[in-house]
């Protein structure tokens, strides 16, 4: 049977959802936004397997909807890190861009969300993203299909808004740009489940992956997430890694 919408109020602690949107990228306990210089270590796949299945994430009211609420918060964390995607990506993908190849699923036509150079348009604005249904990576693609099943045909994984903030003035008197509301939806959740991480840093972990993967070729993980490879490197550990120990 097909999940239906329903209505529901989420309150995580003592803040209730509206309360929660205001407070953009910075933490529940009020630190600065995790950016990806503090990356302490980048995570095996097994070390997030077992923290998502471990947590139990956003504290739903509705005990009717929770499971399906949390199944998609789980999906949500896992197809970030396993696509190494934006949020602003992952928040646009439908059911019927699933497409099941055997060893593994491939999500095509997802669209892209940051133009590499502000004002000009992308020259590709497309790409695909796989699950895999092999390997130490396997039971995160399980995950993310578990809920996928639940939806409707044309039905968006995470139908949050996709409308933008205002532009406004930050505090050192700068303006700042707007974000899709729909996005800070997904930090929280995100935040939730995983609190000594971020969605930024998931896309970093997944490109990490990949690159160690794909023989420390940084031009293969580029074209396929479609980052320039100067804006890649920021996203993976210094690769003294590659080397053995001497």
């Amino acid at each position: 049977m097909l999940h239906k919408t329903y209505s529901v109020k989420l309150i995580y602690k003592t803040c209730t959802f509206n309360m929660i949107m205001q407070t953009s990228y910075a933490h529940g306990d009020g630190t600065e936004r995790k950016t990806l210089d503090k990356i302490e270590y980048y995570p095996e796949p097994q070390e997030i397997i077992d923290k998502l299945n471990s947590r139990q994430g956003w504290e739903y009211q509705d005990e009717k909807t929770a499971k399906f609420y949390q199944d998609r918060d789980k999906a949500l964390a896992a197809l970030l890190y396993l696509g190494a995607l934006r949020a602003s990506e992952a928040l646009r993908i439908k059911k019927n861009q699933f497409i099941n190849k055997g060893d593994h699923i491939l999500i095509r036509a997802i669209k892209l969300s940051k133009c590499r150079v502000e004002g000009r348009p992308r020259r590709k604005e497309y790409r695909e993203a796989q699950l895999p249904l092999t390997g130490p990576r396997e039971p995160l693609s399980r995950m993310i299909m578990n809920y996928v099943q639940q939806l409707d045909a044309d039905a968006r994984l995470f139908p949050f808004s996709l409308e933008k903030t205002l532009m406004k003035t930050g505090k050192d008197g700068k303006p700042v740009k707007p974000q899709t509301i729909g996005t800070k939806r997904m930090w929280q959740i995100v935040h939730a489940l995983l609190p000594e991480f971020t969605e930024h840093w998931l896309r970093a972990f997944g490109e990490d992956y990949l690159y160690d993967q794909w023989e420390h070729d940084i031009l293969a993980v580029s074209d396929y997430v479609k980052v320039d490879p100067r804006t890649l490197q920021e996203y993976l550990r210094k690769r003294h890694e590659k080397y053995n120990v001497v």
